[in-house]
């Protein structure tokens, strides 16, 4: 299973790879069997549901696993096998030759360390140069991965770096020592949609420029779409399919991969029609199951027959095509099901809106004067939200859009009463809701919930997690003790969960499963607004499709509103009625989904639309890659707030007067803050992008 030629021995090669864990709570079988091979210049993309063993996949790779687990198989890396190498040998090899690009960035640096000092550590441990070679070769490693002022930002700690700032300087570090292999685990994952349009670029230049073999790992099948060469599929700790990325796409043959794909949100096809989403039942093999000699996946294969339980597939070679399934011929997308046309019946408007903000402002710190009382101001507060204004109809979804910095998350936690507001009003069914949560009535409380981005910090982590579904049902559901345990067993059975993770603490659970957790103690009082920020970023495929479609199973069981922030636009697209664009602070654009998805749209709108990855490997797509970030708001724009980006710029007049509010031309509620006339934006944005760069007739 290799794409490397005959003449040539792959940079990598894992051969019937097996990880097992021994803890005092059992065994578990993190990897059963896995081989894949890595040639020079060649991106290989491993995918699957959490809990598949991608990431002990790559871990094995380094060595980085404890002294509990037993690793068979064999890992060599240019022929050595690492299981024969010494502790040093091992330090060398890391250092030199193979190394990592950690899912989150923050975890990967010392904070208490300027990012130069920490790149120029690794390059005076590995490398046999000076101090000062070390400093000027941070520069030249800093402007290589594409960060500005590459002389300054060495000085900088990590938390005075955005997130896509802090990834390029963990990939600038993993460059260091020019590795022939370089490990990504979920690189991209919580980045918003240009910063990863971004790194995807980076991921690619650096394939060609400094010919290294690449595993890239992820759960979002647009990204792998985007870099791969070939793709490898896991399922429960085995390697069950392999092919080119082109060909795995267009022609999955083991029906996991073609589920993995039906899950996928994706645009309305050449007809129009919006198709709802497959989702696989069931999840993913417990690790401490032993498996036997049977297909893994077959309790939740609908191809299954009495021999796939009595035997375990062999690996097939179809031409290139590895698979591990008896079934290959029989596989198609219809297996999971037709795909069915999306039928979502919108609730009639009602007079009053569920939510209502109107003018909403936020404001982060203080001015500054010279001398602290008097004298010239030095500095300005940083100003989150500038005048917006949004409503959320009985049973409909608002989807919240923009990069990081945008001002997403400060509006959902005004909107529940996390951080007071500083101007503007916001009304619950009519009714005013003060600043502070704890200053509202019991009923608006109950009324209103958040599932927040980061599912560990919102759990107790000395509690198990039946604590945070069952406060909320005794609170407001006012169910007993018997009531609220048999209640919180339907939701986790609702978001996918067996109940007895209920007794289970936060840590052993995967980021998704604390994700679900959290879904289910927001429905727990079956409130009016649901607010989701990110709620489905760490969610593999599979597990998204489920959530999703609980998520819409629910609004039209009970009528609830959600408030939608995501970074995704795929999802944004299949779960909003209406969307709401936000760009440092201000709205670019609003109204209808579809209107909004459209065209025309605002140049920031168009921009986040190109930089979306979607999962076809031979989709084409304007690429307008949006250069620096999103501006920190701590004295008012004299023009457009978008224009110091914007590639659709027109000339001084973007620079010197605020845009004008335009109704947009094909639906009602739309509007467009722009200087470009909308019939002009609708003929440009027609228009071919050329080297990258935005083409204006």
């Amino acid at each position: 299973m290799n794409g490397s030629t005959e003449t040539e021995a792959p940079l990598l090669e894992v051969d019937g790879l097996g990880v097992t864990f021994y803890t005092p709570r059992g065994t578990f079988r993190a990897v059963r069997d896995a081989s894949l091979e890595i040639a020079r210049g060649e991106v290989v993309g491993l995918v699957g549901e959490s809990g598949c063993g991608k990431s002990t996949v790559a871990f094995a790779m380094m060595g980085y696993l404890p002294g509990t687990a037993r690793v068979d198989g064999t890992i060599r890396v240019e022929g050595a096998n690492i299981a024969e190498l010494s502790q040093s040998e091992l330090r060398d090899l890391r250092g030199n030759r193979v190394a990592m690009v950690y899912q989150d960035p923050a975890t990967a640096l010392n904070p208490s360390m300027r990012v130069g000092a920490q790149l120029e550590e690794v390059l005076l441990e590995h490398m046999d140069i000076d101090s000062q070679g070390a400093r000027q070769r941070t520069v030249e490693l800093f402007e290589s991965v594409g960060l500005a002022d590459p002389e300054q930002i060495g000085r900088r700690y990590p938390h005075e770096l955005s997130g896509g700032m802090q990834q390029r300087v963990v990939i600038a570090m993993a460059l260091a020592c020019d590795p022939h292999l370089l490990i990504m685990d979920e690189p991209t994952t919580g980045l918003d949609v240009t910063t990863e349009a971004t790194i995807l670029d980076l991921v690619v230049e650096l394939k060609d420029r400094v010919n290294a073999g690449i595993l890239f790992v992820s759960h979002n099948l647009g990204v792998i779409a985007r870099v791969a060469d070939r793709v490898a599929v896991m399922y429960a700790g085995e390697v069950v399919e392999q092919a080119s990325v082109s060909e795995l796409f267009k022609n999955p043959r083991h029906p996991y991969t073609a589920g993995l794909l039906s899950c996928v949100p994706r645009p309305p096809g050449d007809d129009g029609i919006e198709r709802e989403l497959s989702s696989i039942p069931g999840s993913v093999l417990d690790a401490q199951i032993e498996g036997g000699e049977s297909c893994l996946f077959a309790d939740r294969c609908p191809l299954a027959q009495d021999v796939c339980t009595a035997q375990a597939p062999p690996m097939t070679d179809l031409d290139g095509h590895f698979v591990k399934c008896l079934f290959t011929s029989e596989v198609h997308s219809g297996i999971w099901g037709e795909a069915q046309e999306r039928q979502k019946e919108l609730i009639p408007e009602e007079p009053v809106p569920v939510l209502n903000a109107n003018g909403l402002h936020k404001f982060y710190g203080n001015e500054r004067k010279k001398y602290v009382v008097f004298g010239p101001p030095v500095q300005q507060p940083v100003r989150a939200l500038i005048d917006v204004d949004m409503k959320v109809g009985n049973g409909r979804t608002l989807g919240v859009v923009g990069e990081s910095g945008s001002g997403k998350s400060t509006a959902a936690k005004a909107i529940v009463g996390l951080i007071p507001k500083d101007g503007g009003k916001l009304e619950l069914r009519g009714q005013n809701l003060e600043d502070g949560v704890q200053h509202r009535t019991e009923e608006q409380r109950a009324a209103m919930r958040m599932v927040f981005q980061n599912p560990t910090a919102s759990l107790n982590p000395k509690l198990p997690i039946r604590h945070s579904i069952i406060r909320a049902l005794r609170k407001f559901a006012g169910l007993d003790r018997d009531e609220s345990r048999e209640r919180a067993e339907e939701l986790l059975e609702a978001v996918g969960l067996d109940p007895s993770y209920l007794d289970r603490p936060p840590s052993e659970l995967s980021g998704g499963q604390q994700q679900r957790v959290a879904l289910a103690g927001a429905f727990a009082a079956s409130p009016d607004l649901i607010v989701a920020d990110e709620a489905v970023s760490s969610l593999d495929v599979s597990v998204q499709a489920q959530v999703l479609n609980l998520l819409e199973e629910h609004q039209r069981e009970y009528g609830n509103s959600y408030v939608f922030i995501t970074h995704d636009l795929g999802v944004v697209r299949y779960v909003s009625d209406d969307i709401l664009v936000l760009y440092a602070g201000h709205v670019a654009e609003y109204g209808p989904a579809e209107a909004v998805l459209g065209s025309p749209s605002h140049p920031y709108t168009e921009a986040l639309l190109s930089a979306a990855p979607i999962p076809d490997p031979e989709a084409t797509q304007n690429q307008i890659r949006l250069e620096g970030s999103v501006p920190t708001l701590r004295t008012a724009f004299q023009g457009c707030f978008f224009a110091g980006r914007c590639p659709r710029k027109i000339g001084d007049i973007c620079d010197t007067s605020q845009p004008p509010e335009q109704a947009g031309p094909n639906s009602e509620g739309h509007i467009i803050n722009c200087h470009i006339p909308v019939d002009e934006l609708a003929e440009i944005q027609q228009q071919p992008v050329q080297n990258g760069i935005a083409v204006t007739p």
